[in-house]
């Protein structure tokens, strides 16, 4: 590109930022092939697998609009739009955008119109698309028209104040707290509209500071701006005027990609990046929007001072249903299908059966999850192998799968969803007895020996023994065989510590695939559960799992085959 050669190892600040697939973000500094290739270096991603150089490279040619691969591209599309640019006269680039003093007034960050505005207008307003709009370039108009109050915070491109052609109706972007005096709004809104009009008179549309619109043939993503002198600029879709909010920390959960997050996870640097990666969002009407809707709900003038702009974007997302909400449950509602309402001390919980493998497969084909699911050797598919996993079986997951389903069931019907509590999910389903609740108070008991049988926990007990329940089958078997005349206590033991010695055996293939038996279920609080020393239920709490037999810590990454077990989950619906 013109002006913005990389090559002599300044550094050259981007034009904007351009968002990618996979939630990554690269700043555009030009479409000559060498600015690409540097945009594709400064690329950032919100969370998941980086993409590879050429992918990346590919990537950015792609959503600027250009069909075919980086090579393609240079050999063919910037020759092209090359040859675009002359034939609309069209020399050197500039920063159409760029602050400046006009009239006397500083035409700047409050008032002057913003580039994503624009570019929001082209690829997502309503049709047709604007032809001509004025941004101030070499412009001298008048400073009184400047300096009016009526015009403070009124430009953008959400109506067509800027626009070339009739002008008839303007948004007003002053808002107005519930209560407000009969007519102030519309009073309000007819100052600017007479200022406008003051300020198109003094403006003519075949005079400076108008810039041209220019659309290539056959790219729908990419236009270009010319200014009068013959510059240029441009603009694109999914167009952002600065690269993803930072992250000062990143905890575990940011294994999840964005799409894959829950709401309950959700901090407030979370919300800031999730609105950031929405595609195809008219951001200035969204925003005016919501604006004006967060004192239509009841909001009060201080607590617009204490939000954020994206918690009040927040609250109009949650009452459009375009973002999950908490609400309250009437006595007469009944539990969506698959939940039973149970009552847990003060509370009651709409709470789900176990999550099957068909809703999760159901899941995966409808976001392609596995493609980003973070890279661990517990696989799911062997967990879930679709030739011996029926759907009507529960699914086999990690917590991070387990948050990604509540996310998309977030997605599908517009609440929230979480996992339950360790303390409801043992509120559910009492431990099998005081033996094994206090082996919860150590590590896996069972990652290297199964468990003794049930019976006298005393080595001498003459009580009948029965094998404790198992309800998982592995490809592969876990445990050497025990000697006929060996004994094995289990821990906690009332006389010693001994643990004995492993049988572990060592897996070639890890991790073997598991498939649940159908001879473990059992009802605890209306709900079903299997009942078995390798079955557990990931809780809320990261990385914490329950079962009959024990509760405690196992990685998050983990669907259990590392420590001879299957975990799966249930879902709990939020209300406040």
């Amino acid at each position: 590109m013109q002006n913005r050669d990389i090559r002599d190892k300044t550094v050259v600040p981007a034009i904007a930022w351009l968002l990618l697939r996979e939630d990554h973000a690269v700043p555009i500094i030009g479409l000559a092939p060498e600015d690409i290739k540097a945009s594709s270096r400064g690329a950032i991603l919100a969370s998941g697998s980086q993409l590879g150089h050429r992918r990346r490279l590919t990537a950015i040619v792609d959503r600027l609009g250009f069909r075919g691969d980086f090579g393609t591209y240079a050999r063919e599309h910037w020759p092209a739009v090359q040859a675009f640019l002359r034939a609309h006269g069209c020399g050197g680039w500039r920063d159409v955008f760029a602050a400046r003093r006009v009239g006397g007034a500083y035409f700047g960050a409050v008032l002057r119109p913003e580039r994503r505005q624009l570019a929001d207008r082209i690829f997502l307003g309503e049709s047709p698309t604007p032809s001509r709009v004025f941004l101030g370039v070499d412009s001298d108009w008048d400073v009184e028209i400047a300096e009016r109050g009526d015009l403070f915070g009124q430009w953008g491109f959400v109506d067509d104040k800027l626009v070339a052609g009739p002008l008839t109706d303007i948004v007003d972007k002053v808002y107005h707290a519930t209560p407000r005096a009969p007519g102030d709004a519309e009073a309000h809104k007819a100052r600017v509209l007479a200022a406008v009009r003051r300020f198109r008179a003094a403006c003519p549309e075949d005079g400076p500071g108008w810039v041209d619109i220019l659309r290539s043939p056959g790219n729908d993503r990419l236009a270009f701006l010319r200014a009068q002198d013959g510059t240029w600029d441009l603009v694109w879709r999914d167009l952002r005027p600065s690269p993803p909010p930072a992250l000062a920390e990143v905890p575990g959960h940011y294994a999840l990609q964005l799409r894959d997050l829950p709401a309950l996870l959700a901090g407030e640097q979370d919300l800031a990046r999730r609105l950031y990666f929405r595609r195809d969002a008219w951001d200035e009407r969204e925003a005016h929007v919501a604006e004006q809707h967060f004192y239509d709900v009841g909001h009060t003038v201080l607590q617009r001072q204490l939000a954020t702009d994206d918690q009040v974007r927040r609250v109009w997302l949650g009452s459009t249903g375009h973002w999950p909400v908490r609400r309250v449950v009437t006595a007469a509602e009944r539990p969506p299908a698959g939940f039973r309402a149970v009552t847990i001390g003060p509370r009651t919980l709409w709470i789900s059966e176990l999550i099957t493998a068909g809703e999760y497969r159901q899941m995966i084909a409808q976001t392609g999850y596995l493609e980003r699911r973070v890279a661990v050797s517990e696989d799911w598919l062997r967990a879930n192998d679709p030739a011996v996993v029926v759907d009507a079986m529960p699914v086999g997951a990690t917590w991070h799968d387990a948050q990604a389903f509540c996310a998309w069931k977030e997605r599908s019907i517009g609440r929230e969803f979480r996992l339950p509590t360790l303390a409801e999910l043992r509120a559910l389903r009492p431990f099998h007895g005081p033996h094994y609740e206090r082996l919860s108070e150590d590590e896996f008991p069972w990652e290297h020996r199964p468990p003794r049988p049930l019976g006298g926990l005393a080595d001498d007990s003459d009580e009948p023994r029965l094998p404790v329940p198992s309800a998982v089958d592995w490809s592969e078997p876990r445990f050497d065989e025990l000697e006929p005349a060996s004994v094995m206590p289990e821990r906690p033991n009332p006389n010693s510590a001994y643990r004995g010695p492993g049988r572990k055996r060592w897996i070639t293939d890890f991790p073997p695939r598991a498939v649940w038996r159908d001879d473990a279920w059992a009802v605890h609080s209306g709900l079903r559960f299997i009942d078995a020393w390798d079955a557990y239920e990931w809780a809320q709490e990261r990385g914490l799992i329950s079962g009959r037999f024990w509760e405690g810590p196992i990685g998050v990454d983990s669907w259990g085959a590392y420590k001879n077990a299957k975990v799966g989950f249930r879902v709990v619906l939020i209300t406040p």
